[in-house]
């Protein structure tokens, strides 16, 4: 993404704001900043009170929780496109979880959070743009729990495939691609399983020649062989 792009140029792309008249996107321009991080910056830390809004343009970034022991949990994943967190900016509520770049360049659009919540008072639609993206939240959690609750560790593998097919992918008839590149510990962190499983499990994937991961994401070369491992059925030899 070029340097030059501008917090209003963004404002007015997205889907969030861009439903303000320009005076009002200029206004909330001057309160907003675009936000470029690396692989592994923060994006902000458990505890910390949300003042902003944020949004992802480019790249990746999870919500994780340390437990006391050390254990890393990917709670969620947000890419170009959706927003991190809303309820807590509306409420001023404090972060239940870090919020990490995992991608080697992400790109985030912070808006201060005080004068859209003014601004929706007096603006309905974008009350209600707002809602459709807290309901677009809930489902995102409902899907993580499919992922973790799926069974076997294939299984959550494979629902968590289909679930970045559908929100970040392109798929064909029996074809996808996910254009994401996500490490096998952060797989593992998103399934709750181990780095090690998740690579044996992929690599017993691609050797069967239907799924191949590279420097530009994954791709799935048969659809139907992940819904069959997702439903608990065994995959049908190749023909």
């Amino acid at each position: 993404m070029s340097d030059d792009l501008s917090a209003l140029a963004l404002l007015q792309a997205s889907s969030l704001y861009g439903v303000l008249e320009a005076p009002l996107l200029e206004r909330l321009a001057r309160d907003s900043s675009v936000l470029r991080l690396r692989s592994g910056e923060l994006v902000w830390r458990a505890g910390e009170r949300a003042t902003h809004f944020v949004s992802v343009e480019a790249g990746l970034v999870a919500i994780r929780q340390i437990s006391p022991e050390g254990e890393i949990t990917l709670v969620n994943l947000f890419g170009p496109g959706e927003n991190l967190c809303i309820t807590p900016a509306l409420q001023g509520m404090r972060f239940p979880g870090d919020a990490v770049a995992i991608t080697d360049q992400v790109t985030l659009l912070n808006v201060l959070a005080a004068p859209v919540v003014a601004l929706m008072e007096e603006h309905q639609e974008l009350s209600r743009t707002i809602g459709r993206t807290l309901v677009e939240h809930t489902q995102i959690l409902r899907r993580k729990i499919d992922i973790v609750s799926a069974g076997s560790v294939p299984r959550r593998l494979a629902t968590l495939m289909l679930d970045l097919i559908e929100r970040f992918g392109v798929a064909g008839d029996d074809t996808a691609h996910i254009p994401l590149t996500l490490t096998r510990e952060h797989l593992g962190q998103l399934v709750n399983a181990r780095t090690e499983t998740v690579i044996r499990i992929l690599s017993k994937w691609q050797k069967a020649g239907w799924f191949v991961s590279s420097p530009e994401g994954f791709r799935i070369e048969r659809l139907e062989l992940l819904r069959r491992i997702v439903q608990g059925r065994p995959p049908r030899p190749s023909p």
